[in-house]
């Protein structure tokens, strides 16, 4: 499937935030070689010592390698065109490769999708979903509790993938460039059920094992082992990070190691946050449609619970700046603005939220009865309009610095693109 742009995909007006905009113009690293002086000249500056030769990956179990290769393969989608990378780029992180709010699918490309689509890296360690905790699960509603699962879903999604059942899917990985491997590993005698099921086992393998889907070599991981440094803006962010006054990111997105495993920057909770609505989803033309999370529509079973309504799962940070776009509906385009609508959503509604008869209609894609949902915890914190943001500035431009050493890749010693963050 070729991602295109669409009429319904304008960016809403009144959404243009600059506080930040200077970080996310990047600015090339440079060097230049020094002539020799006529006269004696201060040291340099010792080089950093150079990164290590990264091991050789380890080998793909022959299922995770036709997993590979079905991750890849457009026939096995209902127009012949879309695959799990199409959405899932791994050159954007494995996320989408456009800033569409929702991507296009179906059959003959005509569907749009109800949510944003996220990256799939670092899913290998979420847990199942548990009511009882209101944690884990997979998915914005966390209705899928295996990797296979969530496969499952995409492959028949009508917005998606569209096979019709499996007879029809199970036809098309059987005269898939795929179908050699395909029988190399599990035989051609099954039936069309079990070898679906087989597909999303291969799915499955293919992201639990392959390390490009959790390489864990951020610049955040380099300081962690002490081969890298973080400067000052990116130190003074994670304090922002870390501080309950001020940012309070930590209380959902815990940043430190579990069981001797690397953070995945989240509490793999939920929340209801009260993201402004998004009118360039098609699904949104009709005002008696919203997306409430956990209650549904997508997610069935939990329908009759009015307390849930409007709670989306937690993300996890990794790769956050190098998202195109932010939050379920993907209402926002940049990290600064993530930022500065969570330090001012209740202090400054008016920048996000549209207005009717000189009044701010707040939370306008959460219904009233859902809204006693909504998260006050910091850096919410009960403010009101007019209110002092708890973030300075500053602050903010210090957070975006050190979520931004969050993203996968790092060479040891590269300087951050930005120069406000050096």
């Amino acid at each position: 499937m070729k991602c295109r742009s669409h009429k319904h995909q304008g960016r809403p007006a009144g959404l243009q935030v600059g506080l930040l905009a200077g970080l996310l113009a990047l600015s090339a690293c440079g060097g230049g070689g020094g002539s020799a002086a006529p006269s004696p000249a201060p040291s340099p500056a010792p080089a950093p010592a150079p990164t290590p030769a990264p091991a050789p990956p380890p080998a793909l179990s022959a299922l995770a390698q036709l997993g590979e290769a079905a991750f890849n393969d457009r026939t096995l989608s209902g127009s012949g065109r879309m695959s799990c990378a199409t959405c899932h780029d791994p050159a954007f992180a494995h996320g989408p490769p456009n800033a569409l709010a929702v991507q296009i699918g179906g059959q003959f490309e005509t569907e749009f999708g109800l949510r944003s689509s996220p990256s799939i890296r670092y899913l290998e360690r979420q847990p199942v979903f548990e009511i009882s905790t209101l944690s884990g699960g997979l998915t914005a509603d966390g209705r899928e509790d295996s990797l296979a699962a969530q496969s499952h879903g995409v492959l028949f999604n009508l917005r998606e993938f569209d096979n019709a059942n499996a007879d029809q899917l199970g036809r098309r990985i059987r005269a898939s460039v795929i179908a050699p491997r395909f029988n190399a590993v599990f035989g051609s005698t099954a039936d069309a059920a079990t070898t679906v099921a087989q597909l999303e086992q291969a799915l499955q393998a293919f992201q639990q094992e392959d390390p490009r889907l959790h390489p864990y070599d951020s610049k955040f991981d380099q300081v962690q082992s002490g081969r890298e440094r973080f400067t000052a803006p990116e130190l003074r962010g994670q304090q922002v990070f870390r501080d309950p006054a001020r940012g309070a990111c930590v209380a959902c997105h815990d940043d430190t190691p579990v069981g001797g495993k690397p953070p995945l920057f989240t509490n793999f909770g939920y929340a209801a946050l009260g993201v402004p609505r998004n009118a360039s989803i098609p699904a949104n033309e009709n005002p008696a449609y919203f997306d409430l999370g956990l209650c549904g529509p997508q997610r069935t079973d939990l329908a009759q619970r009015d307390d849930l309504c409007g709670l989306f799962r937690t993300p996890g940070l990794r790769n956050v700046a190098q998202r195109p776009v932010f939050f379920h509906n993907g209402i926002f385009s940049t990290l600064a603005q993530v930022l500065d609508f969570y330090n001012t959503r209740d202090t400054q509604p008016e920048r996000w939220y549209p207005s009717q008869a000189g009044q701010v209609r707040k939370f306008d894609d959460l219904p009233p009865r859902y809204r006693a949902n909504l998260s006050t915890k910091a850096p919410f914190n009960g403010h009101k309009p007019g209110d002092k943001p708890p973030m300075t500035a500053l602050d903010l431009q210090d957070l975006e610095c050190f979520l931004r050493t969050l993203s996968d890749g790092h060479v040891t010693g590269t300087p951050p693109a930005s120069s406000l963050c050096r």
